[in-house]
């Protein structure tokens, strides 16, 4: 098993400090540059209202991602599907539920433009039941069944994301925590085409040993999130800055045969940084993952 490190595009802001705004093209090309070859395509950030997923011609910027993909040697791997907050309904009783899933449904044709085998979506939990876990099944049910045949269709993955629960809002219990639902839900697609994206920051926040949990998935797991935080906020740093035990983590991903990419989701570490630094802080975050990954592959 070869694990190879990966980023999301979102470890450079789609805003800069000064202002200036960064297309995706060149968020792709600064994680090049800073020294990833894989990259993990975050689409959140373009169904707003300077993204390129608005716009009638977003097709022609997938093409350009390609050109890159092409010109660099690179791989697309992975996708993140815009979606709803914690807070928000469902997309049935959301008031701008048609307009998101039009922004899912470019996503999700965008991934299989690109070659990427999992696209990475979030599990929704029914705020109006008092969260409860059997309505959130079978809302998830009904929400992810055409999205799967869609994304089936694009030859796209679709990877569950595993979420964590809310103790300080009015919504405590998230469905999708408990790694039983995940594999609930996955289970009942019986589909290869469908499987578990392992978030180690929220599952930080609710397990204290979360190698059991993904002992538990096994070969549902397809991607990983991987970042750090110190169990009380979801801080997105990179590994050893927070209180995560990563050389059980690592040993317990050869234990399950995890055949997918380590892929950084490390947003939160640069944030406060000055734009001038993000390209060292990212070198930084490429070293340490390689180590991580030596304790694997070697």
């Amino acid at each position: 098993m070869i694990m190879k490190l990966s980023t999301s595009t979102n470890l450079f802001s789609s805003v800069m400090k000064n202002g200036e705004l960064l297309s995706i093209l060149d968020r792709i090309t600064r994680c090049y540059k800073a020294g990833f070859d894989v990259i993990d395509i975050n689409f959140c950030p373009y169904k707003g209202d300077f993204g390129f997923l608005r716009n009638n011609n977003w097709e022609e910027t997938v093409n350009k991602m390609n050109e890159i993909k092409e010109e660099l040697s690179l791989e697309y791997t992975q996708s993140h599907i815009p979606f709803y907050g914690a807070l928000e309904p469902f997309c049935f009783e959301n008031p701008n539920g048609e307009w998101m899933e039009e922004m899912v449904r470019r996503s999700i044709m965008a991934s299989g433009m690109l070659g990427v085998k999992w696209a990475v979506m979030h599990p929704g939990t029914a705020v109006d039941s008092n969260c409860s876990q059997s309505i959130s099944k079978q809302r998830n049910i009904e929400y992810f069944a055409p999205w799967i045949e869609f994304a089936e269709k694009q030859n796209v993955g679709i990877a569950i994301e595993n979420m964590a629960d809310l103790p300080n809002h009015k919504i405590v219990r998230r469905y999708g925590s408990d790694p039983e639902e995940l594999c609930d839900l996955v289970d009942y697609f019986n589909s290869e085409n469908v499987g578990v994206c392992w978030d180690t920051g929220h599952a930080n926040l609710m397990y204290y040993e979360q190698t059991i949990s993904l002992k538990v998935i096994g070969s549902r797991l397809k991607a990983l999130h991987i970042n750090d935080n110190h169990n009380k906020d979801d801080e997105h740093l990179i590994p050893f800055y927070g209180n995560i035990k990563w050389d059980s983590i690592m040993k317990t991903l050869i234990e399950i045969k995890y055949d997918g990419n380590f892929t950084y989701e490390i947003q939160g570490h640069v944030q406060r940084l000055p734009d001038e630094l993000v390209d060292e802080i990212a070198i930084h975050a490429i070293n340490i993952g390689n180590y991580l990954l030596n304790s694997t592959n070697s």
